[in-house]
């Protein structure tokens, strides 16, 4: 690797003296240690990492592009001693038609994805939970629910509520406006769309250590791989 660190903003730390553009295909080349710190990027036909592309920890940053290969190198957002602090996403571009990336004549990966044939690794921001359960029963149409008191939950945090009745279906996905540390109360902005079940205590001992009460799962992570929303064609 070289001595020095590239910055991905930095005209100077590229071959042609330019910060790639949209549209571009971006080669981090072997030997690199480039950081990328933009945010949002423009969107990028591809970018090909041979080299060490690491995404900066001191602030957001939003990577847009339609192909993304981890080739003979590495990506890295955060690390197992120093997970990534602030906001980190990647999101994929492209149509079903769009051209595809073939590998060699024998191996076509598609359109719109992630290829690792190396090294990519992801350690978000721990948090104190990730999944709790209604103490009381929420109401469709109410905007309040109850889970147990003391959880880290944050304003703008999203949550999903899961079925209790016989429709799996029956999911709300909620958007936090406040939660009261001492109750347990959570606000949304929002009305529930379904009915579900809660209750202060644990039905466990009821059936067979079955708890049936709704279950609240925390789905905000602060490292995110999402995808364009076009054509009902995902990542």
């Amino acid at each position: 690797m070289e001595d020095r660190v590239r910055y991905w903003n930095v005209s100077t730390d590229w071959p042609d003296g330019k910060v790639p553009v949209e549209g571009d295909d971006v080669h981090i080349e072997s030997g690199w240690q480039m950081v990328f710190n933009l945010n949002p990027s423009p969107v990028y036909k591809l970018v090909r990492v041979n080299g060490k592309l690491t995404f900066e920890n001191t602030t957001d940053t939003h990577l847009n592009c339609k192909h993304l290969f981890i080739r003979a190198g590495e990506l890295h957002i955060g690390s197992e001693e120093y997970p990534m602090e602030k906001k980190a996403r990647i999101t994929l571009y492209g149509e079903k038609q769009m051209e595809t990336i073939v590998y060699d004549n024998a191996i076509e990966a598609g359109n719109k994805l992630i290829a690792n044939v190396n090294v990519m690794r992801m350690y978000g921001k721990p948090r104190q939970w990730k999944m709790t359960r209604l103490t009381r029963p929420a109401n469709k149409g109410s905007n309040e629910i109850y889970v147990e008191p003391g959880l880290e939950i944050f304003e703008g945090d999203r949550l999903a509520l899961f079925p209790t009745s016989y429709d799996p279906h029956n999911v709300d996905d909620v958007v936090v406006t406040a939660y009261n540390s001492d109750s347990g109360k959570v606000n949304f902005g929002t009305s529930l769309n379904y009915y579900h079940w809660g209750a202060s205590e644990s039905t466990g001992s009821d059936y067979n250590g079955l708890d049936m009460r709704g279950e609240v799962a925390l789905l905000t992570r602060n490292v995110v791989i999402d995808a364009e929303d076009i054509e009902s064609w995902g990542g």
